[in-house]
């Protein structure tokens, strides 16, 4: 995968792209060296792997293997080697898989959940912390013996910059929890500017790029069309709709594309498809002998590598192969160790998946003005012939073009995720949700209140009447280039000189427009984070009000909304002089106190 443009670094630098998905796992990299066009690869073998093809050797399993002190035992494709299985089973190892769904947001639940439980004493942070200690160790260990200049570069680990993927649904707290992984694996130390080496990118962003690198038909490419990607994958499917505003002739390459909507994401990829029929066949084989639960985990083995990625035709039969000839049970209809599935049964693993993609196609083409040129399937469970076919049933009749790439888009969110941090193809993104900062707002007198609302005022030290509960806001669907910055200036008092400034980021997720009060509704109200920054530095005026002597300031925060990942900046005036310094973001969570994004400079 090359980029058109040359690297105009002044010394060589190597990225790395890890994209953790939820069943399989792969790294791209690019060793950027000056005035050379780069080139982005991809790690193509892993232990465990060795001999097989050497495509599929792009990915490694997403588990971990964990002994009964906790300690890792087996990753990747090692965790599938008969050694290390019949060791995990004599030994009474756990394996840790799907481990990445548990840090989904609450608001993006599924309605059909069967997650595996985390391994005793494990948190999905150092879940996700010991698999990318392994798979960057691969990493290291590919790329110094397939590249020349890889020993030389990883020799200063230190200027490593790392791009991680995440589905589209997901937002800072998740990225902050993504980045205290990275810092428990080792990728970076713990420090702020060590943090700034990782990067975010969405996972319908970086299949975009993917697809725009790697070619697309000529009519989709021109000035004005709209791009619908559905990246389907093993936990989530994530949509994406962009409008090509500029076309680079020369290279047939958009220069720039907008979002056209803000992106969805729905929890229904490929291993809830696994998931029911888990539940099938439990409940089938309830009273059969081979109910047991290995052999329906050598039944899920060969439905997932043999039974879902072949089956086409929901009226014909499909077969699980799982034992031996003499296995029967003719109640359950097994013969001979092979247990028959109906085309209906089959079909029915898949639907309420399809019906959840059938449904945010369709709310991706009703909220995008004018009409969907294309749209591109891409990810591991776009390799589904039922799935593909069924979407194109869907596409043709709603009047739209599906396409799925030749190419191989099994890699296509880590390879893409390079190709956006070297040359974005997107500066400006649609705002899912309506974000705000909480603040008082002044008593005003010529306005009706609430009753309720009017029993929290209170007066300031400057002798105010203020008001609790409001919120300032960038409206949802505004759309939110990089470089725009939303400020929001407060005035604050102090009986003594004060030191650190913070307040609540908020977000509205109901209909309203410009909503300013949060009891109105506040079921639609939820809080994001916490914005901390210090002060000390500020100008500060002494004053005199109802209770004597106060301190006032009049901080001005910098909200960034249109970046891969939401921050802030502390701003104030020193006369006509604007001065700025950072602000960092705090993460609350149920299940992890602390999550935290360093400061922005």
């Amino acid at each position: 995968m090359t980029l058109d443009k040359p690297y105009n670094g002044r010394k060589g630098k190597l990225v790395l792209g890890i994209d953790v998905g939820t069943t399989y796992s792969g790294v791209s990299y690019c060793i950027l060296d000056p005035e050379q066009i780069p080139q982005i690869r991809s790690v193509m073998h892993y232990p465990g792997q060795e001999g097989e093809n050497k495509y599929r050797d792009t990915k490694i399993p997403t588990i971990v293997y964990y002994d009964e002190e906790g300690t890792v035992r087996a990753v990747g494709a090692e965790a599938r080697l008969d050694a290390n299985r019949l060791q995990a089973k004599d030994e009474g190892w756990v394996l840790a898989e799907w481990f990445k769904l548990h840090l989904r947001p609450r608001d993006l639940a599924s309605d059909d959940e069967h997650l595996p439980t985390l391994p005793p004493n494990k948190t999905v942070i150092q879940i996700l912390a010991d698999f990318m200690r392994y798979i960057y160790k691969c990493a290291k260990k590919y790329i110094s013996e397939n590249h020349p200049m890889g020993p030389q570069l990883l020799k200063s680990e230190s200027d490593v910059e790392f791009v991680l993927t995440h589905p589209n649904g997901w937002g800072g707290r998740q990225q902050a929890k993504m980045r205290r992984a990275a810092v428990l694996a080792g990728l970076i130390p713990d420090s702020g500017a060590a943090k700034s080496r990782i990067h975010f990118v969405t996972e319908g962003e970086a299949s975009l790029h993917y697809c725009i690198t790697n070619g697309l038909p000529g009519n989709v490419v021109q000035t004005g069309n709209q791009l619908m990607i559905v990246d389907a994958g093993g936990g989530t499917v994530d949509m994406s709709t962009y409008r090509i505003n500029t076309y680079r002739i020369t290279s047939k390459v958009p220069a720039k594309a907008v979002e056209s909507i803000a992106p969805d994401c729905v929890m229904q990829g490929s291993t809830f498809v696994n998931a029911r029929a888990e539940q099938f066949l439990r409940d089938k084989l309830g009273n059969s002998p081979f109910g047991n639960g290995e052999d329906i985990h050598t039944m899920l083995e060969y439905f997932e590598n043999s039974t879902k990625p072949t089956f086409r035709d929901s009226t014909k039969a499909s077969y699980i192969r799982f034992g031996h000839p003499r296995d029967t049970d003719e109640q359950c209809g097994i013969k001979r160790g092979v247990l028959p599935l109906s085309g209906s049964d089959m079909a029915a693993f898949f639907r309420p998946s399809i019906s959840a993609i059938k449904d945010a196609i369709r709310k991706q083409s009703s909220g995008a003005s004018g009409r969907i040129n294309m749209v591109l399937l891409v990810g591991g469970f776009a390799a589904s012939p039922y799935l593909r076919a069924e979407l194109q049933s869907y596409a043709h009749r709603s009047g739209l073009s599906l396409f799925s790439p030749e190419c191989q888009t099994a890699k296509a969110v880590a390879e893409g995720a390079l190709s956006h941090y070297l040359d974005s193809v997107l500066p400006a993104r649609v705002a899912k949700f309506t974000y705000g900062v909480s603040r008082h707002h002044v008593y005003d007198r010529s306005l009706s209140y609430p009753e309720e609302r009017l029993d929290k005022a209170f007066i300031n030290l400057s002798g105010d009447a203020v008001v609790p509960g409001g919120t300032s806001d960038v409206d949802q669907g505004a759309l939110v280039s990089q470089e725009v910055e939303f400020k929001e200036t407060f005035v604050t008092t102090w009986s003594s000189s004060n030191t650190e400034f913070s307040c609540d980021v908020i977000r509205y997720k109901g209909a309203a427009n410009n909503p300013h009060w949060m009891d109105e509704e506040p079921d639609m109200f939820d809080k994001v984070c916490t914005i901390r920054a210090d002060i000390s530095h500020l100008p500060k005026e002494k004053k005199r009000g109802p209770r004597g002597e106060y301190y006032e300031q009049k901080p001005e925060i910098i909200f960034l909304v249109g970046l891969k990942e939401l921050k802030a900046q502390l701003s104030w005036m020193e006369g006509v002089q604007e001065k700025r310094s950072p602000a960092t973001l705090i993460y609350e969570d149920d299940t992890d106190k602390l999550a935290w994004v360093p400061a922005t400079s």
